[in-house]
């Protein structure tokens, strides 16, 4: 389960794209600390329940708009290897729009109640090329969940999050969750030897930030991961129709 897990926090975001919160503050005098706040589903003192935490995570974002947005870098001395998404998620889940880029690739996804629009370029992305295909549970390969919570279970099971703080963002009130990295150290397939990760979460169970950074090997190559995912404008994000609709209708005739 744990190297499942490794293995899709280096390279799952990398293969589903072929196929944040606002300035932090805490620490201050009369701040609120550990004991002034509830903590949500699946966390308590000694640790966090990841998939409890990804269901109140869902449950609170139901029916409501959302930005979700994924960075993640790969370096090793094969080479680097980046992946950046940003997703604007309608509070119906009808329309949906998906715009990521890696290793010199642009994809936009852009989601109809019907269909699945997809443009994809390279270099200096003055030449595109256009899919138009019924939609369907295949069509959204590029997020695993319209919320974002199907990437919980992917890297946050792989150590014990516990809680160390509280911070504020927006007037929105965080519980700081940090990894105890020591269940995450071994592996079938490779040696985590470096493993730290933070997630901040609302006392709704909104996950609103996630940021990790793992050093592991195999194979005799190292291999440095650094992944983030946010969730922002919250009943805010809206959908709109992106530029190059039109034409991609006309070129597949759809």
């Amino acid at each position: 389960m744990r190297r499942k897990a490794l293995q899709l926090l280096v390279l799952g975001c990398l293969v589903a794209l072929a196929g944040c919160s606002g300035a932090l503050s805490g620490g201050g005098a009369g701040e609120q600390t550990l004991g002034d706040v509830s903590y949500p589903a699946g966390v308590s003192e000694n640790g966090t329940n990841v998939t409890a935490l990804a269901n109140a995570h869902e449950s609170a974002l139901e029916n409501r708009s959302l930005t979700l947005g994924i960075d993640s870098t790969v370096n090793s001395s094969a080479g680097n290897r980046s992946v950046v998404l940003d997703a604007a998620v309608g509070s119906e889940r009808e329309n949906v729009l998906v715009n990521g880029s890696a290793s010199g690739r642009q994809m936009s996804v852009y989601l109809t109640p019907e269909k699945r629009y997809t443009r994809i370029a390279t270099g200096d992305n003055s030449e595109a090329a256009y899919q138009a295909t019924n939609r369907s549970q295949e069509a959204m390969r590029l997020v695993p969940s319209y919320s974002g919570s199907g990437y919980l279970d992917q890297f946050a099971g792989m150590a014990n999050f516990t809680p160390t703080g509280v911070r504020t963002a927006n007037g929105t009130t965080l519980l700081v969750l940090q990894a105890d990295g020591s269940n995450a150290t071994a592996t079938d397939r490779a040696n985590v030897s470096e493993f730290n990760a933070t997630l901040l979460v609302d006392e709704r169970g909104v996950v609103h930030s996630v940021t990790v950074e793992a050093t592991s090997s195999r194979n005799g190559r190292e291999f440095r991961t650094t992944y983030s995912m946010t969730i922002s404008d919250v009943g805010e994000t809206t959908v709109t129709e992106p530029a190059w609709l039109d034409e991609a209708r006309n070129q597949t005739g759809s």
